[in-house]
Protein backbone atom coordinates (compact mmCIF):
# COMPACT_ATOMS: atom_id res chain seq x y z
CA UNK A 1 0.00 0.00 0.00
CA UNK A 2 1.09 3.58 -0.70
CA UNK A 3 1.34 6.45 1.79
CA UNK A 4 -1.19 9.14 0.72
CA UNK A 5 1.33 11.87 1.66
CA UNK A 6 4.70 10.80 0.22
CA UNK A 7 3.68 7.78 -1.94
CA UNK A 8 6.16 5.55 -0.05
CA UNK A 9 5.33 1.87 0.24
CA UNK A 10 3.84 1.31 3.68
CA UNK A 11 5.08 -1.56 5.77
CA UNK A 12 2.41 -3.92 7.00
CA UNK A 13 2.72 -2.52 10.54
CA UNK A 14 2.20 1.03 9.22
CA UNK A 15 -0.96 0.36 7.21
CA UNK A 16 -3.19 0.72 10.25
CA UNK A 17 -0.92 3.03 12.24
CA UNK A 18 -1.23 6.72 13.00
CA UNK A 19 1.59 8.06 10.77
CA UNK A 20 3.87 7.15 7.88
CA UNK A 21 7.24 5.70 8.86
CA UNK A 22 8.96 7.52 5.97
CA UNK A 23 7.58 11.08 5.94
CA UNK A 24 6.21 10.97 9.52
CA UNK A 25 2.99 12.65 8.37
CA UNK A 26 -0.13 11.70 10.35
CA UNK A 27 -2.97 9.84 8.74
CA UNK A 28 -6.51 11.18 8.98
CA UNK A 29 -8.05 8.05 10.45
CA UNK A 30 -7.12 5.49 13.05
CA UNK A 31 -9.11 2.29 12.41
CA UNK A 32 -9.60 1.69 16.13
CA UNK A 33 -11.17 5.12 16.58
CA UNK A 34 -14.07 4.89 14.10
CA UNK A 35 -16.90 2.34 13.86
CA UNK A 36 -16.15 1.58 10.20
CA UNK A 37 -12.46 0.78 10.89
CA UNK A 38 -11.40 3.24 8.17
CA UNK A 39 -7.86 4.33 7.45
CA UNK A 40 -6.51 6.66 4.77
CA UNK A 41 -5.34 3.97 2.39
CA UNK A 42 -8.69 2.19 2.55
CA UNK A 43 -10.55 5.43 1.79
CA UNK A 44 -8.35 6.03 -1.26
CA UNK A 45 -8.99 2.48 -2.43
CA UNK A 46 -12.75 2.96 -2.09
CA UNK A 47 -12.58 6.27 -3.95
CA UNK A 48 -10.64 4.67 -6.80
CA UNK A 49 -13.26 1.94 -7.12
CA UNK A 50 -16.21 4.33 -7.07
CA UNK A 51 -14.65 6.75 -9.55
CA UNK A 52 -13.43 4.15 -12.03
CA UNK A 53 -13.79 5.21 -15.69
CA UNK A 54 -14.06 8.83 -14.58
CA UNK A 55 -17.41 8.48 -12.84
CA UNK A 56 -18.62 10.87 -10.17
CA UNK A 57 -20.09 9.42 -6.99
CA UNK A 58 -22.10 10.71 -4.04
CA UNK A 59 -21.44 10.94 -0.32
CA UNK A 60 -24.04 8.25 0.31
CA UNK A 61 -22.38 5.86 -2.12
CA UNK A 62 -19.02 6.33 -0.39
CA UNK A 63 -20.76 5.85 2.98
CA UNK A 64 -22.19 2.51 1.92
CA UNK A 65 -18.89 1.43 0.35
CA UNK A 66 -17.04 2.29 3.57
CA UNK A 67 -19.56 0.31 5.61
CA UNK A 68 -19.54 -2.80 3.41
CA UNK A 69 -16.97 -4.82 5.36
CA UNK A 70 -18.51 -4.10 8.77
CA UNK A 71 -21.95 -4.74 7.33
CA UNK A 72 -20.87 -8.11 5.95
CA UNK A 73 -19.53 -9.25 9.35
CA UNK A 74 -22.79 -8.18 11.00
CA UNK A 75 -24.77 -10.29 8.51
CA UNK A 76 -23.23 -13.56 9.66
CA UNK A 77 -25.33 -13.45 12.83
CA UNK A 78 -22.42 -13.87 15.26
CA UNK A 79 -20.46 -10.62 15.05
CA UNK A 80 -20.31 -8.06 17.81
CA UNK A 81 -18.97 -7.61 21.32
CA UNK A 82 -22.35 -8.63 22.71
CA UNK A 83 -21.53 -12.28 22.12
CA UNK A 84 -17.72 -12.13 22.15
CA UNK A 85 -17.47 -10.75 25.70
CA UNK A 86 -19.40 -13.54 27.46
CA UNK A 87 -17.44 -16.14 25.45
CA UNK A 88 -14.17 -14.57 26.60
CA UNK A 89 -15.30 -14.28 30.21
CA UNK A 90 -16.64 -17.82 30.22
CA UNK A 91 -13.36 -19.17 28.86
CA UNK A 92 -11.33 -17.27 31.47
CA UNK A 93 -13.58 -18.42 34.33
CA UNK A 94 -13.42 -22.01 33.15
CA UNK A 95 -9.62 -21.90 32.93
CA UNK A 96 -9.25 -20.32 36.37
CA UNK A 97 -11.69 -22.79 37.87
CA UNK A 98 -9.96 -25.83 36.39
CA UNK A 99 -6.36 -24.83 37.06
CA UNK A 100 -7.06 -23.04 40.34
CA UNK A 101 -9.16 -25.85 41.76
CA UNK A 102 -12.21 -23.54 42.08
CA UNK A 103 -15.21 -25.58 40.94
CA UNK A 104 -17.68 -22.69 41.33
CA UNK A 105 -15.76 -20.53 38.81
CA UNK A 106 -15.49 -23.46 36.41
CA UNK A 107 -19.25 -24.03 36.59
CA UNK A 108 -19.92 -20.32 36.01
CA UNK A 109 -17.63 -20.41 32.98
CA UNK A 110 -19.39 -23.46 31.54
CA UNK A 111 -22.79 -21.79 32.02
CA UNK A 112 -21.64 -18.64 30.20
CA UNK A 113 -20.22 -20.67 27.32
CA UNK A 114 -23.41 -22.72 27.02
CA UNK A 115 -25.56 -19.57 26.99
CA UNK A 116 -23.31 -18.02 24.33
CA UNK A 117 -23.44 -21.15 22.19
CA UNK A 118 -27.23 -21.20 22.47
CA UNK A 119 -27.51 -17.55 21.44
CA UNK A 120 -25.26 -18.16 18.41
CA UNK A 121 -27.29 -21.21 17.38
CA UNK A 122 -30.57 -19.30 17.70
CA UNK A 123 -29.19 -16.42 15.62
CA UNK A 124 -27.96 -18.73 12.90
CA UNK A 125 -31.32 -20.50 12.89
CA UNK A 126 -33.12 -17.17 12.54
CA UNK A 127 -34.99 -17.53 15.84
CA UNK A 128 -33.33 -14.43 17.31
CA UNK A 129 -33.72 -11.54 14.86
CA UNK A 130 -30.64 -9.39 14.68
CA UNK A 131 -30.79 -5.82 13.38
CA UNK A 132 -28.19 -4.95 10.75
CA UNK A 133 -27.52 -1.25 10.19
CA UNK A 134 -24.63 0.98 9.15
CA UNK A 135 -22.60 1.54 12.30
CA UNK A 136 -21.99 5.23 11.59
CA UNK A 137 -24.92 7.55 10.70
CA UNK A 138 -24.60 9.39 7.40
CA UNK A 139 -24.40 12.83 9.03
CA UNK A 140 -21.60 11.64 11.32
CA UNK A 141 -19.82 10.22 8.27
CA UNK A 142 -20.09 13.61 6.53
CA UNK A 143 -18.72 15.45 9.56
CA UNK A 144 -16.02 13.11 10.82
CA UNK A 145 -14.84 11.21 7.76
CA UNK A 146 -15.26 13.71 4.93
CA UNK A 147 -14.64 16.67 7.22
CA UNK A 148 -11.48 15.10 8.63
CA UNK A 149 -10.22 14.23 5.17
CA UNK A 150 -10.78 17.78 3.92
CA UNK A 151 -8.99 19.31 6.92
CA UNK A 152 -5.85 17.21 6.38
CA UNK A 153 -5.71 17.08 2.57
CA UNK A 154 -7.25 20.46 1.80
CA UNK A 155 -10.09 19.11 -0.34
CA UNK A 156 -12.68 16.29 -0.36
CA UNK A 157 -11.84 12.92 -1.93
CA UNK A 158 -11.59 13.17 -5.72
CA UNK A 159 -14.79 12.74 -7.72
CA UNK A 160 -17.22 13.07 -4.83
CA UNK A 161 -20.41 15.15 -4.87
CA UNK A 162 -22.65 15.73 -1.89
CA UNK A 163 -26.19 15.12 -3.11
CA UNK A 164 -27.78 18.17 -1.38
CA UNK A 165 -25.52 20.36 -3.55
CA UNK A 166 -26.72 18.82 -6.83
CA UNK A 167 -29.54 20.78 -8.44
CA UNK A 168 -31.64 19.46 -11.35
CA UNK A 169 -30.68 20.83 -14.73
CA UNK A 170 -33.06 21.45 -17.63
CA UNK A 171 -34.71 18.18 -18.72
CA UNK A 172 -34.34 16.93 -22.31
CA UNK A 173 -37.00 18.55 -24.52
CA UNK A 174 -38.06 15.19 -26.00
CA UNK A 175 -36.77 12.42 -23.74
CA UNK A 176 -36.67 8.89 -25.11
CA UNK A 177 -37.60 7.54 -21.67
CA UNK A 178 -37.68 8.53 -18.01
CA UNK A 179 -35.95 7.13 -14.93
CA UNK A 180 -38.08 7.12 -11.80
CA UNK A 181 -36.15 6.80 -8.52
CA UNK A 182 -37.11 7.95 -5.02
CA UNK A 183 -33.51 7.94 -3.72
CA UNK A 184 -31.92 11.43 -3.89
CA UNK A 185 -28.38 10.00 -3.81
CA UNK A 186 -29.04 7.86 -6.89
CA UNK A 187 -30.68 10.73 -8.77
CA UNK A 188 -27.72 12.96 -7.91
CA UNK A 189 -25.30 10.29 -9.16
CA UNK A 190 -27.19 9.98 -12.44
CA UNK A 191 -27.29 13.76 -12.90
CA UNK A 192 -23.59 14.40 -12.30
CA UNK A 193 -22.71 11.53 -14.62
CA UNK A 194 -24.75 13.32 -17.30
CA UNK A 195 -27.35 10.60 -17.82
CA UNK A 196 -29.98 13.09 -18.99
CA UNK A 197 -27.99 14.21 -22.02
CA UNK A 198 -26.00 11.05 -22.68
CA UNK A 199 -29.09 8.87 -22.84
CA UNK A 200 -31.76 11.50 -23.59
CA UNK A 201 -33.49 10.50 -20.36
CA UNK A 202 -35.63 12.49 -17.93
CA UNK A 203 -35.11 11.98 -14.21
CA UNK A 204 -37.85 12.10 -11.58
CA UNK A 205 -38.27 11.28 -7.90
CA UNK A 206 -42.03 10.66 -8.16
CA UNK A 207 -44.73 9.97 -10.72
CA UNK A 208 -45.87 13.61 -10.72
CA UNK A 209 -42.44 14.68 -11.99
CA UNK A 210 -42.45 12.38 -15.02
CA UNK A 211 -42.86 13.73 -18.55
CA UNK A 212 -46.07 12.57 -20.27
CA UNK A 213 -46.28 9.56 -22.59
CA UNK A 214 -42.67 8.34 -22.21
CA UNK A 215 -41.79 4.80 -21.11
CA UNK A 216 -40.47 4.62 -17.55
CA UNK A 217 -37.61 2.70 -15.94
CA UNK A 218 -37.84 2.37 -12.16
CA UNK A 219 -34.79 2.25 -9.87
CA UNK A 220 -35.58 1.43 -6.23
CA UNK A 221 -34.36 -0.42 -3.16
CA UNK A 222 -34.90 -4.12 -2.69
CA UNK A 223 -37.18 -3.54 0.29
CA UNK A 224 -40.81 -3.38 1.33
CA UNK A 225 -40.83 0.34 0.52
CA UNK A 226 -39.15 -0.31 -2.83
CA UNK A 227 -41.66 -2.96 -3.84
CA UNK A 228 -44.61 -0.79 -2.80
CA UNK A 229 -43.10 2.13 -4.75
CA UNK A 230 -42.78 0.00 -7.90
CA UNK A 231 -46.28 -1.47 -7.60
CA UNK A 232 -47.81 1.96 -6.99
CA UNK A 233 -45.96 3.47 -9.95
CA UNK A 234 -47.19 0.69 -12.24
CA UNK A 235 -50.75 1.29 -11.08
CA UNK A 236 -50.55 5.07 -11.56
CA UNK A 237 -48.85 4.67 -14.95
CA UNK A 238 -51.32 2.15 -16.32
CA UNK A 239 -51.10 2.20 -20.12
CA UNK A 240 -47.42 3.16 -20.15
CA UNK A 241 -44.50 0.78 -20.44
CA UNK A 242 -42.82 0.45 -17.03
CA UNK A 243 -39.54 -1.45 -16.69
CA UNK A 244 -38.10 -2.54 -13.34
CA UNK A 245 -34.35 -1.80 -13.16
CA UNK A 246 -34.12 -3.16 -9.60
CA UNK A 247 -32.98 -3.74 -7.12
CA UNK A 248 -35.06 -6.91 -7.07
CA UNK A 249 -35.04 -9.13 -3.96
CA UNK A 250 -34.38 -12.19 -6.11
CA UNK A 251 -31.23 -10.52 -7.49
CA UNK A 252 -29.97 -9.72 -4.00
CA UNK A 253 -30.69 -13.26 -2.84
CA UNK A 254 -28.71 -14.67 -5.77
CA UNK A 255 -25.76 -12.26 -5.43
CA UNK A 256 -22.46 -13.46 -4.00
CA UNK A 257 -21.80 -10.51 -1.68
CA UNK A 258 -24.76 -8.10 -1.60
CA UNK A 259 -25.04 -5.13 0.72
CA UNK A 260 -27.88 -5.98 3.10
CA UNK A 261 -29.62 -4.24 5.98
CA UNK A 262 -32.15 -5.61 8.44
CA UNK A 263 -34.72 -3.99 10.67
CA UNK A 264 -36.45 -5.51 13.68
CA UNK A 265 -39.73 -3.90 12.60
CA UNK A 266 -42.20 -6.17 10.83
CA UNK A 267 -45.13 -5.25 8.58
CA UNK A 268 -47.12 -8.42 7.77
CA UNK A 269 -49.99 -6.42 6.24
CA UNK A 270 -47.78 -4.92 3.54
CA UNK A 271 -46.16 -8.29 2.89
CA UNK A 272 -49.62 -9.79 2.44
CA UNK A 273 -50.53 -6.97 0.04
CA UNK A 274 -47.43 -7.66 -2.03
CA UNK A 275 -48.25 -11.37 -2.08
CA UNK A 276 -51.65 -10.60 -3.62
CA UNK A 277 -50.62 -7.80 -6.01
CA UNK A 278 -47.11 -8.61 -7.28
CA UNK A 279 -45.19 -11.51 -8.83
CA UNK A 280 -42.75 -11.84 -5.91
CA UNK A 281 -41.98 -15.49 -5.21
CA UNK A 282 -42.32 -17.08 -1.74
CA UNK A 283 -38.61 -16.82 -1.01
CA UNK A 284 -38.59 -13.09 -1.79
CA UNK A 285 -41.66 -12.49 0.36
CA UNK A 286 -40.10 -14.41 3.24
CA UNK A 287 -36.90 -12.35 2.91
CA UNK A 288 -38.83 -9.07 3.00
CA UNK A 289 -41.03 -10.29 5.84
CA UNK A 290 -37.87 -11.06 7.81
CA UNK A 291 -36.90 -7.38 7.72
CA UNK A 292 -34.17 -7.55 5.07
CA UNK A 293 -33.45 -4.89 2.45
CA UNK A 294 -30.70 -3.75 0.10
CA UNK A 295 -30.31 -0.07 -0.88
CA UNK A 296 -29.91 0.81 -4.54
CA UNK A 297 -27.56 3.64 -3.49
CA UNK A 298 -25.04 0.98 -2.44
CA UNK A 299 -24.43 0.24 -6.14
CA UNK A 300 -21.36 1.90 -7.63
CA UNK A 301 -21.86 4.51 -10.37
CA UNK A 302 -20.54 2.05 -12.96
CA UNK A 303 -23.18 -0.48 -11.92
CA UNK A 304 -25.98 2.10 -12.08
CA UNK A 305 -24.83 3.31 -15.51
CA UNK A 306 -24.73 -0.26 -16.79
CA UNK A 307 -28.40 -0.70 -15.88
CA UNK A 308 -29.32 2.59 -17.50
CA UNK A 309 -27.35 1.80 -20.65
CA UNK A 310 -29.10 -1.54 -21.11
CA UNK A 311 -32.60 -0.09 -20.85
CA UNK A 312 -31.64 2.92 -23.01
CA UNK A 313 -30.90 0.67 -25.96
CA UNK A 314 -34.52 -0.49 -25.90
CA UNK A 315 -35.96 3.00 -25.56
CA UNK A 316 -33.86 4.74 -28.22
CA UNK A 317 -31.63 6.64 -25.82
CA UNK A 318 -28.35 4.91 -26.68
CA UNK A 319 -25.14 6.54 -25.47
CA UNK A 320 -23.74 7.66 -28.84
CA UNK A 321 -20.33 9.43 -29.10
CA UNK A 322 -21.74 12.61 -30.69
CA UNK A 323 -24.17 13.20 -27.84
CA UNK A 324 -21.46 12.41 -25.29
CA UNK A 325 -19.06 14.93 -26.87
CA UNK A 326 -21.73 17.61 -26.88
CA UNK A 327 -22.58 16.85 -23.26
CA UNK A 328 -18.97 17.46 -22.20
CA UNK A 329 -19.42 21.20 -22.81
CA UNK A 330 -20.24 22.75 -19.47
CA UNK A 331 -20.22 19.38 -17.72
CA UNK A 332 -17.51 20.37 -15.25
CA UNK A 333 -19.74 23.04 -13.76
CA UNK A 334 -21.23 20.30 -11.56
CA UNK A 335 -20.31 20.76 -7.90
CA UNK A 336 -17.41 18.69 -6.60
CA UNK A 337 -18.31 18.75 -2.92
Amino acid sequence: MICPHCTANLKRTERTGSRCGTCKQPFVFEPKDNPLALHDVKVRRLVAKLSEDGHWYTTTQLWYAAARKANKSANDGTAGCGIAVPILIGTVLLAIGLFGDTPALAVAGVVLLLISATVIALRLAGVIKREVAVKMPLQQFRKEILGGWTRVYGQPPGGIVDEPNVRPGPPPPQPAFAILCPDPAVLACLRVNDVERRFNAALAANVAGLPPATPVAVLRDASLDGEIFLATARHELAGRRVVDLGLRPRTVLAAKDPFKLRTKARDPQRVAWLKNHTDLNPRELEWLDDGWSSPVAALRPAQLLTRVRKVATHFGGADDPARRAAAAIGFMTWPAA
